[in-house]
């Protein structure tokens, strides 16, 4: 199980790339950022418009997966100053699928590289009871890591805990009730992950997995231990 200890039930990865239902223990919310993909009956998802591929697919192409009870969360969706699509473009799909959100009451996967001011500016404007955010990846700085708490956000963590860890010490000052761990692309290196951001909060892994279990029911309104 990705080298999970025996004793950590229902991992859950909150953000994963590649094949659904790959079938090694975890439970998986896959990324579709395609809309004509068929995704497995027994698998769990988010959809959406990564903001590299803004103005590439229509979102009304996106009902029938956001229909599906299956669909637990709108995105990865976001911003990236980074890609070659005009970042005006970017937002207005990404305000589409922020709106999205709102309306289906789902949670909001976000893909964001060196946009953060806009996408607190675009956080401010929605009500408190509005869907959470889950800012995926996160790797930033402490200071943007607190200023997107502050706003309400959660932060979900990949590998870069494993490459980054030294620069990434406020990793144990963050409200555990408010973290998510994620492979993104990296499936195999769940256990890695897991394994790393527990002795970096000091817990036993089988007690960090289950803080987060309990996050991702709450944020996503999906207990992965009854699928």
């Amino acid at each position: 199980m990705n080298g999970m200890p025996s004793n950590c039930p229902f991992p859950v990865d909150a953000h994963a790339h590649g094949a659904p239902c790959e079938d090694d223990g975890v439970f998986r919310l896959w990324n579709v950022g395609d809309p004509s993909v068929i995704v497995p009956e027994n698998c769990f998802f988010s959809a959406g418009i990564h903001p590299w591929d803004a103005g590439k697919y229509d979102l009304a192409a996106f009902a029938s997966l956001f229909d599906s009870p299956r669909c637990l969360a709108v995105g990865e969706c976001g911003l990236d100053r980074t890609s070659e699509i005009p970042l005006p473009l970017q937002t207005k799909v990404f305000e589409a699928q922020i709106a999205e959100s709102v309306r289906r009451g789902k949670p909001l996967l976000i893909h964001c590289v060196r946009c953060y001011p806009e996408l607190l500016r675009l956080k401010s404007k929605l009500p408190p009871d509005a869907p959470e955010w889950v800012v995926h990846g996160f790797r930033g700085t402490k200071r943007k890591a607190f200023d997107l708490l502050d706003a309400g956000c959660v932060l979900s963590f990949g590998a870069g805990l494993l490459r980054d860890a030294g620069n990434m010490d406020y990793f144990a000052e963050i409200p555990l009730d408010r973290i998510l761990v994620e492979t993104d692309e990296s499936p195999e290196l769940f256990g890695q992950i897991v394994s790393e951001a527990a002795a970096m909060r000091l817990l036993p892994p089988s007690e960090f997995a289950a803080a987060v279990r309990a996050n991702f029911r709450r944020i996503f309104r999906h207990d992965p231990v009854r699928t």
